[in-house]
């Protein structure tokens, strides 16, 4: 990783008033992450990204699943996930710093198609390795166009492509491998979770997502786990109350007005649920978000 990487991201996020950003950029896609301290675990739904850190140290939980990575090193979320993330190393002096890029189901499948078989065993719906130099380095270049926004139109494609080929041949991509295989058993579960994510306040039948995956209950139920680190019923949940969180802190609807928008039938085993989940109740939260923001005070000249 280039220190002058680092700076001219930092410079980026100075001219967006600093502090701690997550910022889009005007490349399609690209990200830039900056975080001065370390955080609480936040929960989350991950969406299919890649993430290459420069600076700092990051910590993702995903069911059973721990994953730690930090400076050189990337991160493959191949799939939508419920789950935990926190920053463990940052500091005003060296504040994490990183480059998040979305994932293109359709171009990995695209670039699957023309590139000769690959092995995919032991695949992990998130996994970390250390950055390879070629997918550093077109990073770096797709993040380098923003100093030349008339050529982003033109060669932002052509990056992006390169960097979704790379992360096919990387030992952490062995997922990606796999869902780009439309009969694979990763691709069936691809299948169902996108199911699922089209209406979270419909609880889907393990059944009718097997038959949507292609597989038997059975072997559903087992597949679905290995991958996601939870059960089918367990992860719908957990996106369901993720929603309610979201809902709740943008404080347009009631406590029991969310629970049924989420797909609850009862507010009480929705708040039970919430509670356990996030730690406190979610009439707490809605409070929060109710209270104004107070008008800065008066300056003495």
């Amino acid at each position: 990783m280039t220190n002058s990487l680092i700076d001219r991201i930092l410079q980026f996020a100075a001219e967006r008033g600093g502090g701690d950003v997550h910022h889009p950029t005007s490349v399609p896609g690209l990200a830039m992450v900056q975080t001065r301290a370390p955080t609480q675990l936040l929960h989350t739904v991950f969406a299919p990204v890649f993430c290459l850190v420069l600076q700092g140290e990051k910590q993702i939980i995903a069911g059973p699943r721990t994953v730690a990575f930090g400076r050189g090193e990337s991160l493959i979320v191949s799939l939508d996930l419920p789950g935990l993330s926190r920053i463990t190393r940052a500091s005003l002096a060296e504040p994490y710093v990183a480059l998040a890029l979305e994932l293109d189901p359709l171009l990995l499948r695209d670039l699957a198609a023309e590139m000769p078989a690959l092995p995919c065993a032991n695949a992990q719906a998130i996994a970390a390795a250390p950055a390879d130099a070629e997918i550093a380095g077109a990073m770096e270049r797709l993040f380098g166009l923003m100093a030349k926004p008339r050529a982003i139109p033109v060669l932002a494609p052509l990056i992006t492509r390169e960097i979704h080929f790379w992360l096919l041949s990387s030992a952490h991509g062995a997922m990606l491998r796999n869902l780009a295989l439309a009969d694979s058993r990763a691709a069936g579960i691809a299948r169902a979770i996108a199911e699922i994510r089209q209406d979270i306040a419909t609880t889907q039948p393990v059944a009718t997502l097997a038959r949507i995956a292609g597989m038997s209950a059975s072997a559903f139920h087992d597949h679905f786990r290995t991958i996601t680190g939870t059960t089918p019923l367990q992860f719908q949940k957990q996106l369901k109350l993720a929603e309610a969180r979201r809902l709740i802190r943008d404080g347009g609807l009631s406590v029991s007005g969310t629970a049924f928008a989420v797909g609850y039938e009862s507010p009480t085993q929705f708040s039970r649920d919430y509670a356990r989940l996030f730690g406190a109740p979610p009439q707490r939260d809605r409070d929060k978000a109710a209270w104004p923001v107070p008008a800065p005070a008066a300056t003495i000249t």
